[in-house]
């Protein structure tokens, strides 16, 4: 059948049809912007915290029992051919990947209404063997004789979406030089200001599971130096900096390089002709691996989204063939060509018509303005949900100036909570030009074994060709 961006299904099982349509796109909005404020107003004396749930509750999928050296098991070949492999079900993740919920399974009836061609099982192409690969890298068995690159989030000006798609080209540059990635301490970044974060200085220690088993007290001896004073990665090669054993780097010194903004890491590079993707498409691969890596919720936050889920979803099911439907406005008109809601209505509308065994007349909705919950409530013939969460109708508003208003971290955590429930659609309607959009796309398409459910663009339809730069 002809190649559909976001539905991906071959029936020959190979990835290079489909693989080209699926990477999603992943532009940086102003990388440039957000300078960090760092050495003296950082907190640097303050301890790494950890989670302090030490109980793991029955309700989340738990696979402590995965170790390090499990993922050394297969041969090389085996790895090889995995890395072409389409093969996606959670348990073949390492630990603690935001693979699913299960304890949100839908009523038995619901279920069966909807043909099996539905259930997820296919991932973006080399998925697991990719995570296994970037986990066995920030997770070595001994953090002694290692080498670090140690990366300075993105600031205020800069939405979610954004901040971690710019994190994932510092990935990139610490697997290519054999470093591995650690957040520096910033308790005063602005996503981290509220009683949410108070105990914690690092937004993966905060939100997420770390991204390393090294701790960056214990690489630097447990007195954390100054940010200024740790010398900068220099990615033009002008300096031999090999016997260094920490460099630093934030947007400045990654950002001026394209070639690292627009490729991915060097090591996977050989798998590539595998997918038939166009070269100058491969960044949006990783983007979605990267960042499939580094949103892990960790306990704590997972347990905040089920009492949010509580409170602004009615702990809701979110049934078989549910479609997702992202709306971005406040000010993304100043980048983007805004697309009016009943756009995105006919889109969906042409889901359940092309996809009758996969898409339903359920929506699940996100968006920041009001005024689209509004329309969307009175539509006919459609189930419509979205969390009861307050809004602004200001054209002029950003996340970030709405965030100030009403908590950095509830907005987080409330963002996270609509990306879990999009995550549990089945079909998706977005805008690429979106960073959180491009999140949804990239989760889905790799831990949440969904590459193959089908996605449209209120842009450029069913046909993805245009990826950015």
């Amino acid at each position: 059948m002809p190649n559909q961006a976001g539905r991906m299904v071959t029936s020959s099982g190979t990835t290079a049809k489909w693989a080209r349509h699926l990477i999603p796109r992943a532009i940086f909005i102003g990388y440039g912007l957000g300078f960090i404020i760092m050495g003296h107003l950082l907190l640097v004396s303050r301890p790494a915290h950890r989670s302090k749930d030490e109980k793991i509750d029955s309700e989340f999928v738990s696979r402590e029992s995965f170790s390090v050296s499990g993922l050394a098991e297969k041969t090389t070949e085996e790895e090889e051919e995995d890395k072409g492999d389409t093969k996606c079900e959670p348990e073949l993740f390492p630990p603690k990947f935001w693979t699913g919920r299960f304890n949100y399974s839908p009523p038995v009836e619901a279920a069966s209404e909807v043909s099996e061609t539905r259930q997820p099982g296919q991932a973006m192409f080399g998925t697991i063997a990719t995570q296994r690969e970037i986990w066995r890298h920030q997770h070595p068995s001994s953090c002694e004789n290692k080498k670090f690159l140690v990366y300075i989030m993105l600031g205020w000006a800069n939405g979610i979406g954004s901040s971690l798609h710019v994190a994932t080209v510092a990935l990139r540059v610490a697997l290519d030089t054999d470093r591995i990635l650690v957040l520096y301490p910033t308790p005063n970044h602005r996503w981290m200001k509220g009683t949410y974060c108070d105990d914690y200085d690092t937004m993966d220690a905060c939100y997420f599971e770390p991204f390393t088993s090294c701790s960056i007290y214990d690489i630097f001896g447990g007195k954390l130096p100054a940010w200024d004073e740790i010398p900068a990665i220099d990615l033009g090669g002008g300096n031999d900096q090999s016997n260094l054993t920490v460099l630093g780097s934030h947007v400045n010194s990654i950002g001026s390089y394209f070639q690292m903004i627009m490729g991915a890491p060097d090591r996977f590079s050989k798998f590539f002709p595998l997918s038939g993707m166009r070269g100058d498409h491969w960044y949006h691969w990783w983007r979605a691996q990267a960042v499939a890596y580094m949103v892990r919720p960790n306990l704590r936050t997972l347990r905040e989204l089920d009492s949010r889920r509580q409170l602004l979803f009615r702990n809701k099911p979110i049934d078989p063939g549910t479609i997702s439907i992202h709306i971005r406005h406040g000010d993304k008109w100043k980048e983007s060509t805004l697309v009016p809601d009943e756009v995105y209505l006919r889109l969906a509308e042409e889901l359940v018509e092309k996809f009758p065994d996969i898409a339903t007349r359920n929506i699940f909705l996100s968006t920041e303005d009001p005024n689209s919950v509004q329309f969307f409530a009175k539509v006919t013939n459609w189930s419509v949900s979205w969390t009861n969460v307050s809004r602004v109708d200001d054209s002029t508003i950003s996340p970030m100036d709405y965030a100030e208003r009403i908590g950095w971290t509830e907005e987080y955590l409330n963002s996270l909570l609509s990306l879990e429930l999009a995550l549990e659609c089945d079909a998706f309607v977005g805008m690429y030009s979106s960073n959180w959009n491009r999140l949804i796309n990239e989760l889905r398409s790799t831990v949440r074994c969904k590459s193959h459910f089908p996605y449209v663009d209120v842009h450029q339809g069913w046909y993805i060709n245009d990826c950015g730069w």
